[in-house]
Parts: structure tokens; C-alpha cells; sequence
């Protein structure tokens, strides 16, 4: 039985949240050969965004198609089937935002096409605005308690931004969990969530919730 009230090592849990105003490069694309270019030029802020957004945006993209890229290919170049393959890249950990360009790249450059896109691809860049939102978690129930509760941004700084940024190998709550609990078990299981796969932080959320009630309670 694991006890919900216990402190563990006495390491409290800071939440913090993250917004991202947009930045526009310069970089452009109308065809693949561009966009594989433009996708190795680009830095690890904009790789994240394009891949990441539509978690904390309010930037509506198909749940089938949940990325940037993936939707310009299928909407403005008319290749399904390739932006079908882009939108199962994997980015769970403990992949970042360079694993995810090697592969981005790698699976446009074997495909072979010349196709002008009906409009340019322009990438997108941001920076992450970190702030301190107030809250404290010392054991694990004060931990499910704000979870369900925080603002989302939350969720996404802790569990996706800073991991794919390069900031942390794995997902701070995974980390506090194995750190200050020794609930390496419960970690893995929330490693496992892949937030490439969602297009709302809402649902993201609850399936964080579902892993740890699961596991904890």
C-alpha cells in the first residue's frame, strides 16, 4: 500500500508554467527538398513548435494528422501517405527535439517529389516564458490534487517542453516520483505517454491522471 501522505525525502514538487510567443524566421518551404532543408536549419525551439503546439495552442489540427508539417504535406502538397508517416513519429521519451528532426528528415528525403506546394510552408520559432505559478506538492496526494487542477500550462512545461528542449532526460514528474519517492514503477508508466499524439492538453491531462490513479491508488 503506498502511502499518499508520506513526504518521501522531503523534496516538495515547484509547479511552474511556460507560454510561447511565436517568433517568425526566415525559413520558407514549397517542396520537400526544401522543407528537409529549411527542417535542418531550423532551431530546436521551431522543430518543438511545429511538432508540439497544437497541445497548448488553440490551433486546431486533426487528431490523425498532429503536427505542422504533417498537415502542410497532406493539405498543400497532397501526399498522404507521407504525412501520414510524419505524423507517427514518436516523441515519447527519450527522444527530444533533435531525435525528432533526424527523423523528420531522414523520412522526407526518401521520398521522392517535386510537387509545389499550393503555399509555403513558413516556420514558425518561439521561446519559452517560464513563471512560477504559486503551487507547492510535498506528498503524493497534495501531487494528484494539483494535477487535476493546475492551469495546463503546467502540464505541458513539466511533462513535454523541457524534456523535448533538451532541459531534463526525462519528465519532471516521472523524475520527482522516482527521486523523492523511489516509485520507479509509477515513472516508467508516465514515461510510456507519447505527447506527440495529442492535440489537447485537456486530454493529456486526464490520461496522466488515469496512469497515476491507477498506479497509486
Amino acid at each position: 500500500m503506498i502511502d499518499l501522505y508520506s513526504s518521501g525525502k522531503g523534496i516538495p514538487f515547484v509547479f511552474q508554467g511556460a507560454y510561447y510567443p511565436k517568433i517568425y524566421s526566415k525559413l520558407k518551404a514549397s517542396n520537400l527538398v526544401q522543407l528537409a532543408g529549411a527542417i535542418e536549419k531550423a532551431d530546436k525551439y521551431s522543430i518543438f513548435y511545429h511538432i508540439f503546439h497544437p497541445i497548448f495552442t488553440s490551433h486546431l489540427v486533426a487528431e490523425d494528422l498532429p503536427n505542422d508539417f504533417a498537415v502542410w504535406i497532406d493539405q498543400s502538397l497532397g501526399l498522404r501517405e507521407l504525412a501520414e508517416k510524419i505524423a507517427d513519429i514518436p516523441g515519447a521519451e527519450p527522444r527530444d527535439a533533435e531525435d525528432v528532426r533526424k527523423e523528420l528528415i531522414e523520412i522526407i528525403n526518401s521520398y521522392k517529389s517535386v510537387r509545389e506546394g499550393l503555399r509555403p510552408f513558413v516556420f514558425v520559432s518561439c521561446y519559452p516564458i517560464v513563471y512560477d505559478t504559486g503551487r507547492r506538492a510535498s506528498t503524493l496526494a497534495e501531487f494528484l490534487d494539483t494535477i487535476a487542477t493546475i492551469d495546463p500550462r503546467a502540464i505541458v512545461w513539466h511533462f513535454v517542453s523541457k524534456r523535448i528542449l533538451g532541459m531534463s532526460k526525462k519528465n519532471d514528474f516521472s523524475a520527482w516520483l522516482e527521486e523523492n519517492f523511489g516509485l520507479t514503477d509509477v515513472a516508467s508508466k508516465l514515461s510510456i505517454i507519447d505527447p506527440q499524439t495529442y492535440t489537447d492538453e485537456e486530454r493529456l491531462r486526464d490520461d496522466i491522471i488515469q496512469t497515476l490513479e491507477g498506479e497509486l491508488l
